[in-house]
């Protein structure tokens, strides 16, 4: 763990040293008056170096006052990653080594894996309480990985609807309703079990005044907001194509 802290640090001021060199060519450029193609490509990438720079402040800003690394460190260190890859990844699409429709992809691959590890991490949270919130929690990581497996092939196949076909679709909208709703069960379970055991730290809960401790963390309100959203999709998917039958 060690080691992946100095990398965060390594890779925030590789951050700080590519804005001031960035910056200096975009001085430099502004000063010859002279805008090229090659300028436009630099001023964008001074642009991502901007953008990261401030995602990672405002990374290192969350872990301080929410202590987000030490209750979901596992997410933390994917998001991480992700931050570092996407970094990469906006640069070799700005200089045209890959092509915009691959950056594309690869954005909503991160975002998928991203989501994932925030799910996985607050569900990880919820085991070894009771026997049957286990349960719960291990057949809702099977369905979880369907989903996060099915929504990958929707992401590089070109015409995914006509390629897969509509009985794909119906396994993925089932999975989805299923994997939501033992989600938001856990987090139920979770709740009655701490209100049973109020001695028991709440490790879901947020920081700051006991109140907001008992609570549930931001990071559980926004999976437990994805997860209706998963559900009420899943369902209006599932009440039009049984109205298209009538």
């Amino acid at each position: 763990m060690t080691g992946f802290s100095e990398f965060k640090k390594f890779f925030m001021f590789n951050l700080i040293g590519s804005l001031v060199i960035a910056a200096l060519v975009a001085v430099i450029t502004v000063l010859v008056g002279q805008f090229t193609e090659v300028t436009r490509k630099v001023l964008t990438t001074l642009f991502m170096v901007v953008i990261h720079s401030l995602i990672c402040l405002a990374f290192v800003y969350d872990d301080e006052k929410q202590g987000t690394s030490e209750r979901l460190g596992f997410f933390s260190n994917v998001l991480f990653v992700l931050v570092v890859l996407s970094f990469i990844t906006s640069i070799l699409g700005i200089w045209d080594v890959i092509p915009g429709r691959t950056v594309s992809d690869i954005y909503q691959t991160f975002f998928i894996l991203g989501f994932a590890a925030l799910h996985g991490n607050i569900l990880a949270k919820a085991l070894n309480k009771e026997n049957y919130i286990d349960w719960v929690v291990y057949i809702n990581y099977v369905f979880m990985g369907i989903v996060v497996l099915m929504l990958l092939p929707l992401i590089y196949i070109d015409n995914a609807s006509a390629t897969l076909g509509e009985v794909y679709y119906r396994i993925l909208g089932a999975a989805g309703i299923i994997d939501g709703t033992l989600s938001i069960l856990a987090i139920i379970f979770y709740k009655l079990y701490m209100h049973k055991h109020p001695k028991v730290e709440n490790v879901l809960g947020g920081q700051g005044t006991p109140a907001q401790k008992k609570g549930l963390s931001i990071w559980v309100w926004i999976l437990i907001a994805f997860l209706a959203l998963q559900l009420f999709l899943g369902l209006l998917g599932f009440l039009l194509n049984l109205s298209s039958f009538r």
